[in-house]
């Protein structure tokens, strides 16, 4: 039977949580959540969110909605401030020992990947925090750096750094509760479905079938939410608002298929990655989805995308499973 986890998102709604280098701790709170959700859905296990937008959510419904699903772990996510710099964990302060070895466990592994970047170990402490103490099973809290120090903001406004924290707190996850990985976590179809469920499309796609850029206009022009442009589809008008928003610099068909080094750069463009300030270079564009651990293995930047890649890759960027 698969564990449940919830993962919290610190803040939301009208309390944005600290704010520091035009930087918004709700936001990058639940930015990382939706990194961990792509990294957990290679493992079995059911992840849940306590909040998977922009949304106001007390402190007890948080804690309610976790203890409702007898959830089998509960992590809440923040950006620390105050003046100092680092990375620490907090249990609850009569926190059981499972709580505590699983806290041991994931604040080595993000300690870890942190050496790399000298960020201060500021250590496994213990607190009251709502959240720890009104859920029911083991909960850890982690502060991921500090918003208003300059050097810790200059690494959370920095994309391969934000996947690589993010996965390495799905390790630690994946570590403590012993999850073993699912015998094929690569399952296309499931990953069209989320795209089907969520109204990003709405006709079925076979996985192993092209890509077109009037189907990839439509696509991304739902996920960024916009609206059709036409009461009836057309794909040439979808186009045009890519062209419009300056999402791409020229025009398609159609009917004309997408490619690797199209679709990573559009992709890129649409999630406001910087990747060169040159010539275009369709490898360093899908260099930098591989950076953000948006994709998982090389491609060609001339070969075909397919509907079962196109719709991974898109659900790692919009973090589903939650």
């Amino acid at each position: 039977m698969s564990l449940t986890i919830v993962l919290d998102p610190g803040h939301g709604g009208e309390d944005p949580g600290a704010i520091g280098f035009d930087l918004y701790e709700k936001d990058l709170t639940l930015k990382i959540c939706k990194r961990i959700v792509g990294e957990l859905l290679r493992y079995q296990c059911n992840v849940k969110l306590t909040r998977k937008n922009d949304s106001a959510v007390s402190l007890r419904a948080r804690a309610e909605l976790a203890n409702s699903l007898n959830a089998d772990f509960f992590l809440s996510i923040h950006i620390n401030s105050g003046g100092g710099t680092g990375f620490e964990s907090y249990v609850y302060r009569q926190a059981s020992e499972t709580a505590i070895r699983y806290r041991s466990i994931i604040h080595s592994e993000v300690v870890s990947y942190l050496k790399q970047y000298g960020v201060v170990d500021r250590g496994r402490k213990k607190a009251g925090f709502a959240v720890l103490r009104l859920t029911e099973m083991p909960a850890v809290l982690l502060e991921n750096l500090f918003i208003d120090s300059e050097k810790d903001t200059s690494l959370l406004a920095d994309e391969p750094f934000m996947a690589g924290l993010s996965y390495s707190i799905a390790l630690g996850i994946a570590g403590a509760l012993s999850l073993p990985l699912k015998d094929n976590p690569w399952d296309p179809e499931w990953e069209m479905a989320q795209l089907l469920a969520d109204k990003i499309i709405n006709t079925p796609r076979v996985y192993d079938s092209q890509v077109n850029w009037g189907e990839t206009a439509t696509t991304l022009n739902r996920l960024r939410g916009v609206s059709p442009p036409l009461p009836s589809w057309n794909p040439a008008e979808e186009i045009s608002l890519l062209l419009r928003d300056n999402i791409i610099n020229t025009s398609r068909k159609p009917a004309d298929q997408l490619l690797w080094g199209e679709f990573a750069t559009v992709l890129n463009r649409l999630r406001k990655r910087e990747v060169t300030s040159g010539l275009w270079d369709p490898a360093a564009e899908i260099n930098a989805l591989l950076a953000d651990r948006l994709l998982f293995s090389t491609r060609d930047p001339a070969a075909l995308v397919l509907w079962g890649e196109f719709a991974t890759v898109l659900n790692r960027y919009r973090g589903v499973g939650g």
